[in-house]
C-alpha cells in the first residue's frame, strides 16, 4: 500500500524533489511557499495524507501551533554535515570559493566547526561569518547579515539556508548561493516517514472500547446507539444499564477529526457521558474504558476521555482541532463528480472512507455501513464509480452463512 506524504517546501525544493525517483510506496503531495512562515496556512489546506514532511526546521517551528492539532506523524529534513559539507565542496571545486570568503546562516553552528575541525589546523585562521538560525528568527536579520558582510568587504558570497532569503539577495545583487539539499538525505527523509506512518497504522489497529452511560433516559435519542456504533464501525452490547462498544484506536482517532462527530458528541450531553479504552484485550480496554468515564467525572474539563494501555488518562478529547473536509469546490471533486453523476460531497466522504479503511479493500456492506445507506444504494454507488474506472474488484469475501460471496473493491479516486 502507498504510503501519501504532504511534503511543505519552497517552489525550488519541490522542483528539485520532483525530480527524485521514488519507491513504488511512496506518494508526494506538494505544498509550496515563498517564506517559510506561510506553511502554518497551507496546512490547512492539506489532503489525506499519512504524514507531513517539512523542507527544514523553520517551517517546522513556525507551523508548531497548527501541528498540535495533526494527529498523523509529522518532521523536517534536519540540516547535517553533510549538507554543509556538500555545499562546501561544490563552491570549492565549481567556484573556486574559499571558506573565509563566504557568509553563512546555519541551523546549528556546531555542524559546520566540527567539519572546520576535521579539515585540520589551518581551518582555524579561515573560518566563514556564521548567522545561527533560531526557531523564530527574523528573515529580514538574516538578510541583514548577509548585506553587512558583503558591503563591508569581509565575504564574497552569502550562503543560505532559506530559499527566501536566497530571493531577497538576489534582488539586492548580492552573490549568493542556496545550500544544496543532498536526494540521498530527502529520499532518507521520506523513508524515515513512511516507517513512522506503519507503524502509527500499526498501532491503530489495537483494541479500544467505548462505554456510553446513559444520565437521562427521557432525554436521550433513540437513534442515539445506532448512530454511535455507525461512526465507530463498531459491534455493540447492553450490560448493567451502559452501552459498550467495540472497534479500534485508528477509528477512534479518526472520527474525533471529524466536526460532525464532534457536534453528535456534544449533543449527547448532559443526557449521558461518553469514554474510551484501550488495551491488549477487549476485557482490558472494557475495564479502562470503565475507569476513563470515572476519572472524567473528577475532572475539571469535562468532555471524553481515554483510558490506554499505558494506564494514561488522555483528555477532554478531541485534543486537537478537527480537521476540515475537503473543499466540495475542489477541481479534483468536481471532476469526479461530473463523470459519476455522484455529488461532491459523496466524493469527498469516499475519500474519506478510503483514508478511514487505509485504502484496503472493502465491501458493499462496508460502504453502506460508514455512509450510513442501505446496501442497494451502496452498489448503485460503487457501479457509478466502476463504470468510470475508479473502483476496481479485486477479490470475493466467502462468507460462513448460506449465500454469494461478497465482491471486494478497492478505490482509485487518486486525488492530487
Amino acid at each position: 500500500m502507498k504510503v501519501t506524504i504532504a511534503l511543505v517546501g519552497s517552489q525550488e525544493f519541490c522542483r528539485q524533489a520532483k525530480n527524485i525517483i521514488l519507491p513504488h510506496n511512496i506518494r508526494v503531495d506538494y505544498y509550496q511557499y515563498d517564506s517559510p512562515f506561510e506553511a502554518p496556512r497551507l496546512l490547512e489546506t492539506l489532503k489525506p495524507c499519512h504524514a507531513i514532511l517539512f523542507s527544514g526546521s523553520l517551517p517546522y517551528e513556525a507551523s508548531a501551533q497548527v501541528l498540535r492539532t495533526i494527529s498523523i506523524p509529522t518532521f523536517y529534513i534536519q540540516q547535517n554535515e553533510h549538507t554543509i559539507a556538500v555545499t562546501l565542496l561544490y563552491l570549492s571545486s565549481e567556484k573556486n570559493m574559499a571558506i573565509h570568503d563566504i557568509s553563512i546562516d546555519i541551523k546549528d553552528r556546531a555542524h559546520i566547526e566540527q567539519i572546520l575541525q576535521d579539515l585540520g589546523p589551518l581551518s582555524a585562521m579561515q573560518k566563514p561569518a556564521i548567522h545561527e538560525l533560531q526557531s523564530n528568527s527574523d528573515l529580514q536579520a538574516v538578510i541583514n547579515f548577509h548585506l553587512e558582510h558583503f558591503r563591508n568587504g569581509k565575504s564574497k558570497m552569502a550562503v543560505t539556508s532559506v530559499h527566501a532569503v536566497y530571493d531577497q539577495l538576489q534582488a539586492a545583487g548580492i552573490p549568493s548561493f542556496r545550500m544544496l539539499d543532498p536526494a540521498s538525505n530527502i529520499l532518507r527523509a521520506m523513508e524515515h516517514a513512511v516507517r513512522q506512518a506503519d507503524l502509527t497504522r500499526s498501532e491503530a489497529t489495537k483494541i479500544a472500547v467505548g462505554v456510553l452511560q446513559v444520565h437521562q433516559p427521557e432525554q436521550f435519542p433513540q437513534n442515539t446507539i445506532e448512530v454511535l456504533a455507525n461512526y465507530l464501525q463498531a459491534q455493540w452490547k447492553e450490560k448493567d444499564s451502559n452501552f459498550f462498544f467495540y472497534t479500534t484506536i485508528g477509528t477512534i482517532e479518526f472520527v474525533l477529526a471529524m466536526k460532525n462527530f464532534i457536534q453528535f458528541c456534544e449533543s449527547l450531553h448532559p443526557a449521558s457521558t461518553l469514554s474510551f479504552g484501550s488495551g491488549q484485550t477487549i476485557v482490558e480496554a472494557s475495564d479502562n474504558a470503565m475507569s476513563a468515564l470515572q476519572l472524567g467525572k473528577q475532572a475539571t474539563d469535562k468532555g471524553i476521555f481515554m483510558l490506554d494501555e499505558h494506564k494514561k488518562l488522555h483528555g477532554p478529547l478531541p485534543a486537537t482541532k478537527p480537521s476540515v473536509a475537503m473543499r466540495l469546490d475542489d477541481p479534483d471533486l468536481l471532476k469526479i463528480s461530473e463523470k459519476t453523476s455522484l455529488s461532491p460531497a459523496v466524493i469527498s466522504k469516499l475519500t474519506q472512507f478510503d483514508q478511514f479503511r487505509q485504502s484496503t479493500p472493502f465491501t458493499a456492506n462496508d460502504l453502506a455501513g460508514y455512509l450510513a445507506v442501505s446496501r442497494r444504494t451502496a452498489e448503485r454507488t460503487i457501479k457509478k464509480l466502476m463504470d468510470q474506472q475508479f473502483v476496481d474488484t479485486v477479490g470475493e469475501e466467502m462468507t460462513y452463512s448460506q449465500g454469494r460471496p461478497r465482491a471486494l473493491y478497492k478505490l482509485k479516486l487518486d486525488i492530487e
